[in-house]
């Protein structure tokens, strides 16, 4: 018996929370951010949530083969039932003095009032001399590059800026370390999104050549914005800000979110949330080896932050990861439902300068979003690494060229190009012969982050190499160079075996040879073109 992964992806349990100062939305796509903040609001004042909802019709196997605990030291939460509630009745008709024979009232609906959202404006840039190249103060030591021309908006498109904060929401000091921008298109509906490292050396307007993230501290989310405008082209129509506490209460209360750990990731890890973290003596080192993990808030924020053993870059991916999971959780519990009236309570919890209006119109196209496709976008190219004047190391945006920073902000108003919004999906049905367990999902979560329907098939006898199939009389249309990315191999490696009864366009036979540990920033540049 084979199980379809696709029309409910389970895959797609990628999502970022956002690391370290992180962003965590509430937001996984503002989308999300209802999804998230809704949780933590929920957790307080609602009725309970069921703490686990499948996203796919098959187990979660743990991975007992790993040399390491599960992501989370404590039990998974046993699933809580959800309160039911109950109809209330409206007024009883008030006996009058009319005729017998006068119709009784039949109860009617009290419609309730819908928000309704404010016209969204279009920001425009605002810029000042920089404060060196005032008359009487010294040229910078960096020079101070022009605007880069500002991307046209599509109609019916939405930017927000997503930022993670490791210093507490209302706080006067603020650090804004996690800065992912999330694009939704609502005719698609489709969703993209990039992450922007914390040192890229940038202009700040007005002010002088610095990291991104010092931004927030010269002139708050406005200077920002305008930052990102100057410096990128993208304009920003709103934000939306969360800490460290509110990600991990937000994760809590949605009961943990399912990640598929595709490379073995070790770093230092306080050993109970608990502990005084200035103690050398409270750190242990943790890892999670490769597998499906159900993480709780202490544990995806980690898995956020760590950055020891990878970077800047790689760390962006596994916070987009964690903001795909959320969505997802959210979609499946419903959460959406409840933002109307958990408003007040998210309002704490989130900053943002996003009113109710926009936030359920948005948020109701999270499900379909998620059925479509997310683009996943990272600035790996275009980056040059730089030592400032004054001795700091920094990463130089590169803007105009064959695949420079130019390019790849302007995919964030492209359609993915596997959506399943204007596309039939391609599916990939995946036959375990590799002896453990976790590959078949894993490769299952691979295949659905980069667009393909992966179907997962009886497991068959171990086998020592992967191997490859495509049912189809060509490869026209059929994205064989991503997926012999996917997979490690090389496109003449997969055998074209024309079969027009066979269910599915591709059939993957895993082998002992199979690694689930791809370098997602380095993709095809052909498959986002």
């Amino acid at each position: 018996m084979s199980i379809r992964l696709f029309a409910t992806p389970f895959t797609q349990s990628f999502s970022v929370a956002f690391s370290n100062r992180f962003l965590l939305v509430g937001v996984a796509l503002f989308l999300t951010t209802t999804t998230l903040f809704l949780a933590s609001c929920a957790g307080n004042d609602a009725a309970p949530l069921p703490t686990l909802a499948a996203t796919v019709e098959v187990a979660i196997a743990e991975s007992d083969d790993a040399a390491t605990p599960m992501a989370s030291d404590t039990p998974s939460p046993s699933a809580t039932p959800t309160a039911v509630g109950t109809h209330t009745p409206g007024p009883s008709p008030t006996p009058t003095t009319t005729p017998a024979n006068t119709t009784t009232p039949t109860k009617t609906a009290v419609p309730t009032a819908t928000p309704t959202s404010l016209p969204q404006v279009s920001p425009v840039l605002t810029i000042s001399a920089p404060e060196e190249l005032l008359e009487g103060i010294p040229t910078p030591s960096t020079a101070v590059p022009t605007a880069v021309p500002t991307f046209e908006v599509p109609d019916n498109t939405t930017n927000i800026l997503l930022l993670g904060s490791d210093t507490p929401i209302g706080s006067e000091e603020i650090r804004t370390d996690t800065m992912i921008i999330v694009s939704i298109n609502q005719d698609g509906p489709t969703a993209s999104m990039i992450s922007l490292p914390r040192d890229l050396f940038v202009y700040i307007p007005g002010k002088i050549m610095n990291r991104l993230n010092t931004a927030m501290s010269l002139g708050g989310v406005e200077l920002l914005e305008q930052t990102i405008l100057y410096n990128f082209g993208i304009p920003i129509h709103y934000y939306a800000r969360v800490d460290f506490q509110g990600f991990e209460t937000a994760v809590d209360a949605i009961g943990g979110v399912d990640i598929a750990v595709s490379c073995r990731l070790q770093d230092w890890r306080l050993i109970s949330p608990e502990l005084d973290p200035e103690e050398e003596d409270n750190w242990a080192q943790f890892a999670l080896e490769p597998g499906l993990y159900h993480m709780d808030g202490d544990t995806s924020l980690w898995y956020a932050r760590s950055r020891l053993t990878t970077n800047d870059f790689d760390r962006g991916r596994r916070q987009q990861q964690l903001l795909h999971g959320l969505l997802n959780e959210g979609v499946d519990l419903g959460l959406l439902s409840q933002f109307p009236t958990l408003w007040d309570a998210y309002k704490e919890n989130v900053e943002t300068d996003m009113d109710i209006g926009r936030l359920l119109q948005l948020a109701t196209l999270a499900p379909a979003i998620r059925q479509n496709g997310v683009q996943h976008l990272y600035l790996t190219r275009g980056i040059a690494q730089w030592e400032t004047p004054g001795g700091a190391q920094v990463l130089l945006p590169v803007w105009e060229g064959q695949d420079r920073l130019q390019e790849t902000f302007s995919r964030l108003y492209r359609v993915p190009a596997l959506n399943r919004a204007n596309r039939r999906p391609i599916t990939v049905e995946i036959i375990n012969a590799s002896g453990n367990p976790d590959m078949a999902l894993l490769a299952a979560d691979n295949l659905a982050w980069y667009g393909f329907a992966p179907v997962i098939g009886a497991d068959a006898p171990t086998q020592e190499f992967t191997e490859m199939h495509y049912y189809r009389p060509n490869f026209k249309d059929s994205f064989d160079w991503m997926i012999s990315w996917i997979f490690g191999m090389f496109r003449s490696q997969i055998q074209l075996t024309e079969d027009d009864n066979f269910e599915y366009e591709y059939k993957v036979i895993l082998g002992e040879d199979y690694d689930p540990c791809l370098n997602q920033l380095y993709q095809p540049q052909e498959f986002i073109n």
